[in-house]
């Protein structure tokens, strides 16, 4: 893997214009989010023509244990063609069968948005 330049967040007196761990954490949610989604809908032989994700996380310092993540939401927008999300249920699931999203201790919320596409739009 290519070398990753991370630092503390400037709040922490980390340097500023470098990833966090923090940002890290986020981004594996939002891409093994991501990454399920897309296997199980080409599984299930649904054409997505996007899929867009805004991620964001809540840290909260908890009495006793300090500073961590206790909420992660994933406001995602999805191009698909109608009627392809009412026939076939499998990429519907997959914010369970993420093990990014179930391998951490903050709640992860997915707000889906379902986008309409024409079947020349959709690859």
């Amino acid at each position: 893997m290519p070398p990753l330049q991370v630092s503390a967040p400037p709040e922490f007196a980390g340097e500023s214009g470098l990833w966090t761990p923090g940002q890290l954490l986020i981004g594996a949610t939002a891409s093994g989010l991501t990454t399920t989604f897309l296997a199980m809908a080409e599984f299930s032989s649904i054409s997505v023509s996007f899929f867009r994700t805004i991620a964001k996380g809540k840290l909260e310092k908890i009495p006793g244990e300090g500073y961590r993540f206790t909420e992660i939401n994933l406001a995602t927008e999805v191009g698909v063609i109608p009627g392809e999300m009412k026939r076939r249920s499998g990429p519907w699931k997959a914010e369970k069968g993420c093990f990014i999203s179930n391998s951490i201790r903050a709640v992860v919320h997915v707000e889906p948005t379902f986008v309409p596409v024409t079947k020349e739009l959709a690859h």
